[in-house]
């Protein structure tokens, strides 16, 4: 047997980057666009934004910068609304990682 695989969803970050993909979404969602309209705005192809959102692509910083300002959104905006995500306890006493919560952070 190999090594197990590593990979943007994998190990103790899941649910780390599963919130921030939930980010991505809502934070494009609250602002009335599409995927299409985004990836226009950043001269790449639907399927750019497509990957990055289903986690099936990283962004480095500077993509996320540009990301954000496609979605205008600040990037310090965008930051801080995935720290204060993380923070949030869900109902029971975990931290959720569901749309409702995640959307409800966005709008704040």
């Amino acid at each position: 047997m190999g090594k197990p695989r590593r990979g943007p969803l994998r190990g103790a970050n899941r649910r780390k980057q599963e919130l921030l993909l939930s980010l991505f979404r809502a934070a494009r969602e609250e602002k009335g666009l599409h995927q299409t309209d985004v990836a226009n705005a950043l001269g790449r192809p639907q399927s750019f934004v497509s990957k990055y959102e289903a986690g099936a692509r990283r962004l480095d910083l500077l993509e996320l910068k540009e990301v954000c300002d496609a979605i205008g959104v600040g990037l310090a905006d965008f930051v801080r609304r995935f720290e204060t995500a993380l923070e949030a306890p869900a109902e029971g006493g975990h931290r959720s990682t569901s749309s409702a919560a995640t959307q409800r952070k966005v709008r704040r």
